[in-house]
């Protein structure tokens, strides 16, 4: 079953699952209006549960996908090798496509060998919990120990604005932490979808610690500053009912994605008539829900995908990278029938870098390129695999292969571009029915010996110095 198969399956059932979950809910709704209120309490308090939860799942998803995405984990692994402006380039190109892609506010990276802080903005900064208060959550995080949590924090590089994040930990495959990775979704969004719950449901809403600390209040001021005392905090419990007053009842309730408590605050007068009006408003909130999640799911989806394929392409040249040549060759590892490696390498570009700059130098590359893809993509896959160095996977007859050299030969001989007049490639290929006996591996360095040979006769007829080559 393909992936456009699967993920319809999946839609039509979430779609079914949510409509059967409606339908229970509302008769519940309407069987226990008619008990105590005790139970129609904690009926609301359910509607009220399931639309905060799902509001606020969505970044816990996408920082829980940020944390298993191998680009992250590859960077983090060889950050060393980078340079902090390209580091911090590379980063910002990739958190601001989570945070735009995704509809949040912000997306951030720390890394846990560097400390270095990267924000979807361009920002970066050496976390420092131990002399910066501001970066006192790193260190609760760690502290912690939990594969995620949630914190509201102002948003350093958001114009210090009240922000939900949601901290993720990046591991390696043996469990060692990388850094921590994670989006910010501002209060003020959530604040109007508490405005609007407590407006219809006449009550008040607050999202605790399992302190009593309050994490989400309508108002701000209460943030991170009020706790609410008297009340059951209870995480393998079900909701929790505690009457106040005659006419006043408080509802507690754990939301184990967010690691916080729903607490709901109510003085128990809701009318006949304005029961009615929620139950009709909850039926189009449902829907509306239902919409907004299928959408976000198809978002993450697309969006996933399209941050893994482009993990396996060159920037410069848009050919296959290394990584995705290395894959290609595990999967390759004994070739059989028409099988071709070829290997290319372009001749001069140290001397070009160093006299026309290395603006000449990526226009070479890229014209190395667009011959190879011209010449061999419809018979494979090319790669770039270094710097001047590129490889091809062909499939074509071992007895067409010297011509379709040749025309790759005059492809290059053709070639000009605007601060480069010519190119020149040094190129070798062998095929597995030559070694039908042996390994990619074997292939690939035969093929490579032919292509430095190509290279050695390149420098010897032409003259040039080839110590100037790189």
């Amino acid at each position: 079953m393909n992936k456009a198969r699967i993920t319809k399956l999946a839609f039509a059932i979430v779609f079914v699952c949510f409509l059967l979950s409606t339908f229970v809910s509302l008769w519940s709704l309407r069987h226990m209006a008619r008990q105590n209120a005790q139970a129609l309490s904690k009926t609301i308090a359910a509607s009220i549960y399931d639309t905060i939860g799902a509001e606020l799942s969505e970044p816990v998803m996408v920082a829980k996908t940020m944390a298993n995405d191998y680009f992250l984990i590859e960077m983090l692994q060889n950050e060393q090798g980078y340079g902090d402006s390209e580091a911090n380039q590379l980063l910002t190109r990739y958190l601001s496509g989570v945070r735009d892609g995704l509809d949040c506010q912000a997306a951030f990276l720390v890394s846990s060998g560097s400390r270095r802080y990267y924000a979807s903005t361009g920002a970066s900064k050496i976390i420092d919990p131990e002399t910066n208060a501001r970066d006192s959550w790193y260190a609760d995080f760690m502290a912690e120990g939990s594969d995620y949590a949630l914190d509201v924090d102002m948003d350093e590089f958001g114009q210090d604005a009240w922000t939900v994040f949601v901290d993720a930990r990046i591991e390696d495959d043996n469990g060692a932490l990388l850094g921590v990775c994670g989006v910010g979704i501002r209060m003020t969004g959530t604040q109007e979808l508490f405005y609007r719950l407590e407006r219809d449901h006449r009550v008040k809403i607050n999202l605790v610690d399992p302190e009593g600390l309050v994490k989400i209040d309508t108002d701000e001021s209460r943030i991170e500053n009020a706790r609410i005392e008297d009340i059951v905090l209870d995480k393998d419990g079900d909701y929790q009912f505690r009457k106040v007053s005659s006419n006043r009842y408080i509802i507690t309730k754990y939301i184990d994605s967010l690691g916080w408590y729903l607490v709901i605050t109510s003085d128990g007068r809701n009318e006949i008539g304005q029961f009615i009006n929620m139950i009709l408003l909850n039926v189009v909130l449902c829907v509306l829900v239902m919409a907004i999640l299928v959408f976000a799911i198809r978002i993450i989806i697309n969006r996933t995908r399209a941050l893994t394929q482009a993990s396996f392409v060159d920037q410069t040249t848009q050919l296959l990278n290394r990584r995705a040549f290395e894959e290609a060759k595990a999967e390759h590892m004994q070739p059989d029938g028409d099988f071709t490696y070829v290997t290319a390498d372009v001749n001069g570009l140290k001397t070009v870098n160093d006299t026309l700059g290395h603006a000449a130098g990526d226009e070479l590359i890229r014209g190395a390129a667009d011959c190879l893809r011209a010449c061999l993509g419809k018979y494979g896959k090319v790669y770039r695999i270094g710097g001047d160095e590129f490889a091809a996977l062909l499939q074509v007859p071992e007895a067409d292969t010297e011509a379709l050299m040749a025309r790759l030969q005059q492809a290059v001989s053709a070639w000009s571009g605007d601060r480069v007049d010519s190119l020149s490639l040094s190129c070798g290929y062998a095929a597995s029915r030559e070694f039908p006996s042996q390994t990619i591996v074997e292939i690939g360095r035969i093929s490579d010996e032919r292509m430095y040979a190509a290279k050695e006769e390149y420098y010897r007829t032409s003259g040039k110095d080839r110590r100037r080559r790189r």
